[in-house]
């Protein structure tokens, strides 16, 4: 059974829709360090005075609903995320804001996710990342996640670079293609892709280098499953018309071909079967592109 990949965001990471919709896309569920209220201080306005804005994580989280992985940012996690920051502090002198952000993300793909259901293995958590640079600056990546982050926010600034006119209307169609049980299968395809990749050696930079060239097969390939569909219709036309024409000249065996047509018509397989062959893994993103016009590309 395919294995989930869940991606964790920063305490900022839902203010930015275009990111926002590209990780939506990209991930089964995206774990969220939630607004908490807090004891020690006032947390909302807090978050408020960071930028954070706690009220529209709300909103996004309701809107995301199951796809949607509540972690409660709370005194223990700061506390952990405090403890944390000190020893990257330690390692090098500039730590800024992005990189305390990086490491929020860090500290919930370090928690173990939950089995989603029996027999089922625990989902995989990937930190996922906005910038290129917070992936290089975070301290504790192993490599093989590190190189599956990187790959991934590659992915989604390829996605993302569209500027989207109305980011509501986007996010609601990406919830509503990432709950789409075919879809999700493909992206599931498409992780198991990128596995094989890191295991092969290439480097993110490379994967997705070859990712766009597969992403354009599979699409020339989509293309040609198209024109057998439509030359098919159009030779079935092609017979009603001669049959309708020979019924016209008094030939009753005609009127039958054309009645045989119609029939065969109606019976047509008319989904094209895409012959795909090793670019079938990028088939997640022909859907992306027909469904949001978001097109993955070398740009």
């Amino acid at each position: 059974m395919s294995l989930e990949r869940w991606g964790s965001l920063s305490v900022c990471d839902h203010i930015d829709s275009n990111t926002l919709v590209a990780n939506v896309l990209l991930y089964d569920r995206l774990v969220f360090p939630v607004f908490t209220e807090a004891e020690d201080r006032d947390e909302h306005e807090y978050w408020r005075d960071h930028g954070w804005d706690p009220d529209l994580q709300e909103k996004r989280i309701a809107q995301l609903d199951d796809l949607a992985v509540r972690k409660p940012w709370n005194k223990q996690r700061r506390d952990l995320f405090s403890d944390r920051l000190s020893e990257l502090k330690n390692l090098q002198e500039d730590v800024n804001e992005l990189d305390a952000l990086h490491l929020t993300r860090r500290i919930l793909a370090q928690e173990q996710a939950p089995v989603l259901a029996p027999g089922r293995p625990h989902p995989e958590i990937i930190a996922a990342y906005n910038s290129e640079t917070g992936i290089h600056h975070d301290f504790s990546l192993e490599q093989g996640s590190s190189h599956k982050a990187l790959q991934a926010y590659l992915v989604a600034r390829r996605l993302a670079i569209p500027d989207i006119a109305d980011t509501e209307a986007a996010l609601g169609l990406a919830i509503d293609l990432s709950r789409d049980d075919d879809f999700r299968e493909r992206r599931r395809d498409l992780f198991d892709w990128q596995d094989r990749t890191i295991e092969q050696g290439y480097t993110p930079g490379q994967a997705v280098e070859y990712m766009t060239q597969l992403t354009d097969k599979y699409n020339e390939a989509v293309v040609q499953a198209h024109k057998q569909v439509y030359y098919r219709f159009a030779f079935l036309i092609g017979g009603l018309a001669l049959g309708i024409a020979g019924a016209g000249l008094g030939q009753p065996i005609a009127g039958a071909s054309a009645i045989l047509a119609l029939v065969q018509f109606g019976t047509l397989d008319k989904k094209p079967v895409v012959e795909a062959g090793k670019a079938r893994p990028m088939a997640a993103f022909h859907d992306i592109d027909l469904r949001m016009g978001l097109k993955f590309s070398g740009n």
